[in-house]
Parts: C-alpha cells; structure tokens; sequence
C-alpha cells in the first residue's frame, strides 16, 4: 500500500486532538446532510413529475390533432391517414364545450368532452380511473329518453350527484355551428342527463372540470353539426410522442394542421416541473456546499497541525504531489463517508414516506398524495456532485500543505 493512504488512515483515526475529531465529524455528517437534503429533493420532483404526467396521459391524448378552421368536418379522411403513420395505435375523434351544469348541490362551469366511447377507450385511460359505473356505458341506448353523461369526481361532489342521478346541461349558445348562426339572441340550451358514472383521476384541474357525453349527443346538444374539435392519437411509446407528431404533421401537411404531442399540450405544467427542479437542485446544493467548506477547514486545520509532519517526509524525500495527495485523500475520505451516510438516510427517509404517504390538498397541488420516487440516477447525480464540490474545496488546503516549506516545518521542530 502506499504511503500516502497510510498517512491519510492514521490522520484520520488520530486522537490526540479532540476538537478536530469533532469537526471532522461535523464535516462528514454536513457531508451527509446535504445530499440527503439532494436526494429528498429529487425524489420528491421526481415523483411530481412522473404523478402529473401518468395523470395527464391518463385523461388526455399522445398526440392532439385539429384544424385551423372552426369547422373541422374531413376528420374521417384524416383519421385514415394518421392510421398509417408508423408508431400510432389508435385515434379517436372528439368534441370540446363548455357549459354549465346543474344538481342538487348548485351550479358549477364545466368543459363537456364529447367522445366515442369504443375509440376514446383504445386512447385514453380513463375507464382505470372509473369509481362508478363504466365509460362504455356512453354507448348504450337510453331507456326514459335522457341521455347519459360521465363525471369529475370532484364536480360530482359539488353537484351533490352519484350514478342514477339526474343533473341539467345548460349551453350557453343556441348553437356552435356558424350555418345557424342569428342576428337576434337566443334562449340558452338546457336539457337533463342521467349520470351513469363518476372518475377520479387523482388531477384536481380533470376532476373538478371535466364531464364526459357520447360525441353524437354532444353535437347535436351544441349544435355543432358534424365537426369535431380534433383527433386524439395514441402512440406506441409516449415518451417518444414528440417524433410521432412530426411523422403525423408530416403526412397531413407542415401546415395543414395543429399537431402537438403531450408535452406541449401542457407545456406550462412541465415547463413549471423543470424550474422547480433547477431552483430545489440549486438551493440545497447550497448545503453540500457549506458542508465542503466545513471539510476545507478542517483540512486548512490539520495542515497546521501537520507541519512537523510534512517537513519530516519532505525530508525524508517525500514529493509535493504526494503530500498533495495526503490532504485529497483525507478530505475525499470524509466525502465518501458523508455521502454513503446520505444516500442511506435519504433512502430511509425517501422509502418511510412511501410507505407512509403525505397527504395533500389536491387543490394546491393538483393531487391528493406526496409522490417520492426511487430514481438511481438521482441518487447518482446527489453522490457525483457532493463528490466534486468537495474535491474541489479540499485543493486549496492541499495544495497549501503540499508547498509547504520544510524548513520552516524543522525550524519549529527544533526551536
């Protein structure tokens, strides 16, 4: 073994002074702190990330196609051509309305998405977020002439309705096709609908929003005639959505139509994700990097405590790169020390709330629990960057020690 580790072994065990056994402590436990601090915030970025974007693949489409028009009547010949397009499984055509919704617990505004019911099960998922009845039920045909409507579970909460029960659709235009369209005003359009199932996505922003109607009824209800609003197109691997939307935006014509991919139908919400990202990652490096100048200190401290030490060895032939690497070692033992402590902390603290879970207002927050995510890269990222800040903090008193006359160091020795 070389000399230097066993220099840098026995300066670390030493004992003969107290106070610097504490402060090396400190250091190692500041270490430790930080990127326990790191991991903790990654994880919990993380897991936001991942919960909004399972929340929004879940009720929204891969890829979202539409018209620059107002009426976008050709989406059959469309839907055939984006069928063709290598990496697409699915599409299914819908409608967009808003409108006002009435029960036993008040009114409330709501977005009424008119679906097919077969198709939009091939592209969305909400049947796995059904809490009552089922989305296929759209489809069957009504008994007493009410047609069949699918709730938010938070709208439904504040209409005071469960399944079976009756609310009332109100339009606020008599109609949305611009064929009919009048000079004098019109009385709004209101008619009762039977709501045959209730979804909780776990997304307050779906949840408290968004109704669901057969799209057939919904056009007729609206008065929209045969448009549709867009195409939703489900994709083999949605990570990779943004180069489907360009194969699909390519076939149909670079202008043609608006195609966005998930990404950036909600841009602003992971737009928000990665700036919350940056700022945690920047704020609490700022603990690693207090901690790496506790190590720094504690290496200024020893080499003041060493220099007999390092005259001894340069006189005994010892080089300046190896007192270097004496200083490095040690301060490089600590990090090491502190940054496993971390990582195992912030893997118990990370694993405890996953087992025991935070509970949120998803009013805030737009879901109901604290995710943490167990990403290795993160734990990577927390380990790699305590690692370099402290090596480069311990550089300076290193260095320091490694040009440290050897004279001056015998002088003491025998002054």
């Amino acid at each position: 073994m070389r000399y230097e580790y066993l220099i840098a072994a026995r300066h670390l065990r030493a004992r003969k002074k107290r106070s610097l056994s504490v402060v090396t402590w400190l250091a190692v436990m500041g270490v430790a702190l930080g990127v326990a601090a790191v991991v903790g915030g990654f994880s919990v970025t993380t897991g936001f990330e991942q919960a909004f974007r399972e929340k929004v693949l879940g009720v929204t489409a891969h890829v979202f196609v539409r018209d620059y028009g107002l009426r976008f009547t050709e989406y059959r010949e469309i839907e055939q051509r984006i069928r063709r397009v290598p990496g697409v499984i699915a599409t299914s055509p819908m409608t967009f309305n808003e409108a006002m919704l009435s029960g036993r617990g008040g009114t409330t505004g709501a977005v009424v998405k008119g679906i097919r019911p077969a198709q939009a099960a091939e592209v969305l998922a909400v049947d796995d977020y059904m809490i009552e009845g089922h989305l296929q039920d759209l489809a069957l045909p009504s008994r007493d002439a009410i047609e069949s409507i699918v709730l938010g579970g938070e709208l439904a909460r504040k209409l005071a309705v469960h399944a079976g029960d009756l609310i009332t659709l109100v339009s606020p235009l008599e109609s949305l096709d611009p064929d009919q369209w009048k000079g004098q005003s019109g009385a709004p359009s209101t008619r009762p609908f039977r709501v045959i199932g209730v979804f909780s996505a776990g997304f307050h922003e779906y949840d408290a929003r968004l109704a669901y109607l057969e799209m057939s009824v919904a056009q007729r209800f609206f008065g929209s005639g045969d448009a549709v609003l867009g195409i939703e197109v489900a994709v083999e691997r949605p990570l990779e959505a943004g180069e489907v939307a360009r194969r699909v935006r390519a076939a149909l014509g670079e202008d043609s139509y608006s195609v966005l991919d998930w990404r950036r139908q909600n841009r602003n919400l992971f737009a928000s994700l990665t700036y919350q990202r940056i700022a945690i990652l920047l704020v609490l490096s700022v603990m690693v990097v207090l901690a790496s100048c506790l190590v720094a200190c504690m290496l200024i401290v020893l080499v003041l405590e060493r220099t007999r030490d390092i005259a001894i060895l340069k006189a005994m032939g010892a080089r300046d790169d190896g007192i270097l690497r004496i200083f490095v070692l040690e301060g490089m033992a600590m990090a090491v020390m502190g940054t496993v402590l971390g990582l195992i902390g912030a893997y118990a603290l990370c694993e405890g709330l996953l087992a025991n879970g935070i509970a949120l207002d998803p009013k805030v927050y737009g879901i109901s629990r604290l995710p943490v995510v167990f990403e290795p890269l993160d734990y990577a990222m927390a380990a790699g960057g305590a690692l370099i800040i402290t090596f480069v903090a311990t550089l300076i008193p290193a260095l320091r020690g490694a040009r440290f006359p050897p004279v001056d160091g015998l002088r003491e020795t025998h002054g």
